[in-house]
């Protein structure tokens, strides 16, 4: 009897052991599939400041043909 309790002992640490093993799978597969929509969003958030630095370039230039054109502008009234 006692090698019986023994056995049925071991087969519940077993049965245990397992469920822990699959709890841990899930929350891992959990945990990858997080992981994977964050580096998205950060992929995405890169994208947005590699754009913003793009149309920061394009304003700045704009603002300086806007002065060269003032300037003429201002080149010709003066001369009046």
């Amino acid at each position: 009897m006692a090698m019986e309790s023994v056995l049925k002992q071991l087969e519940s640490k077993i049965e245990e052991l397992v469920a822990a093993y699959r709890d841990a799978v899930d929350r891992a597969a959990e945990g990858e599939t997080r992981i994977a929509e964050l580096e998205a969003k950060l992929a995405g958030t890169s994208e947005v400041k590699d754009r913003l630095a793009e149309l920061e370039t394009q304003r700045d230039a704009l603002a300086a043909r806007l002065e060269k054109v003032l300037g003429l502008i201002d080149g010709v009234l003066g001369e009046k």
